[in-house]
């Protein structure tokens, strides 16, 4: 019996060192991540002041020698449009993205750009971007993440740089983001604001639900800090092929992985619509199995879609938006018609570093 207890409390002594251990090396790995994120976050406040003074030199009339890369400028025009004019502290309710059109800078036979170039470039940013939104007039008038998008990856001289933001009606309320699961009373209709299945909560659908689950949560972590952002990009995946080519803004993925509890990753369906009343409800279950699917799929770092295409940049946010593919043209006389009722997963890549402007020495 003695010798039982004796290794029983052995047993302990090494379950305690180990444990102590595991929370030594995940703090020592937490701190070592935090100092890294710092370190970065205050390199890209350098190369965004390094740009403030070229800018304010080259317009105040002094003579701006050297050049730098296309990508340079590009990570350039990326740092300093979002940390000048992304409103992205602000809460939005509704967004859309809206995009931008400059014209790129000439290229010499290396591949640079000359700064004064670069400079003109990202003037000529503003004035673009002041005339939109002077000439908003659907209450979105939030500008926030800038994407830089290079023309077609080339660099001839005459095309456009198109910059593509996000515009948002500004909300009074706070973010509420929900983690999940959906409970035995979320049953929402498919979109169009048509609420609950039960025939409550209108003006919200599944997909605001679902976004809910997936916004990005942008308060700081003490008062003043700044969220600096880097290499930001737009992508709308859809689960479904679409018929159309000209003009398709979706991405189609399909999820190797399947699971049993939905016919795609996303909410796709072809709809025969005998009534104009005929939305799909969708209930929580089902839910609960796109909340599973775009979890693994987009928010893991192990996911398949949770890293960039162009930037390699990490989720951000997955806004879930519903789209009829199909709808009935007004000037149609079909009484039946058959449509795609489909969500759209628009998701948010950028680097997003919060930094102390004023940190203790």
């Amino acid at each position: 019996m003695k010798k039982q207890t004796r290794l029983l409390f052995a047993a302990m002594i090494i379950v305690a060192m180990a444990a102590t251990l595991f929370v030594g090396c995940k703090k020592e790995k937490d701190e070592a991540a935090a100092t890294a994120d710092r370190s970065e976050a205050q390199a890209l406040l350098n190369r965004i002041e390094a740009f403030q003074t070229l800018r304010d030199a080259v317009n105040s009339g002094a003579k701006a020698d050297g050049n730098m890369t296309v990508e340079e400028m590009r990570q350039a025009l990326d740092l300093v449009s979002n940390y000048e004019h992304s409103e992205h502290m602000t809460y939005c309710l509704n967004t859309t993205l809206d995009t931008l059109h400059v014209a790129m800078p000439a290229v010499d036979g290396e591949g640079y750009v000359s700064n004064s170039d670069v400079v003109a470039t990202y003037n000529a940013f503003e004035t673009a971007l002041e005339k939109c939104m002077l000439g908003v007039n659907d209450g979105m008038n939030v500008p926030s993440y800038f994407s830089i998008v290079m023309p077609n990856g080339e660099t001839k001289d005459g095309t456009d740089i198109n910059v593509v933001f996000s515009r948002g009606v500004p909300s009074n309320d706070s973010l509420v983001a929900y983690p999940g699961p959906f409970g035995e009373d979320d049953d929402w209709y498919w979109g169009e604001n048509r609420g609950k299945c039960d025939g409550t909560c209108y003006g919200s659908d599944a997909a605001d639900q679902l976004s809910l689950r997936f916004a990005f949560d942008n308060t700081p972590p003490s008062p003043g800090w700044i969220l600096v952002l880097s290499n930001v990009e737009y992508v709308k995946y859809i689960a479904t092929m679409v018929e159309y080519t000209e003009g398709n803004p979706y991405v189609y993925y399909e999820d190797p992985n399947p699971e049993g509890c939905s016919d795609s990753w996303l909410f796709a369906h072809k709809v025969n619509f005998g009534d104009e009343g005929d939305i799909p409800c969708i209930d929580h279950d089902e839910l609960n199995c796109y909340h599973r699917k775009i979890t693994r799929l987009v928010c893991r770092s192990s996911g398949p879609l949770h890293y960039s295409p162009n930037y390699h940049s990490p989720y951000n946010q997955c806004e879930v938006i519903d789209r009829d593919l199909y709808p009935k043209s007004s000037h149609s006389t079909e009484i039946d018609f058959v449509t795609e009722l489909v969500h759209i997963a628009k998701v948010r890549y950028c680097g997003a570093y919060w930094i102390d402007p004023n940190p203790v020495q």
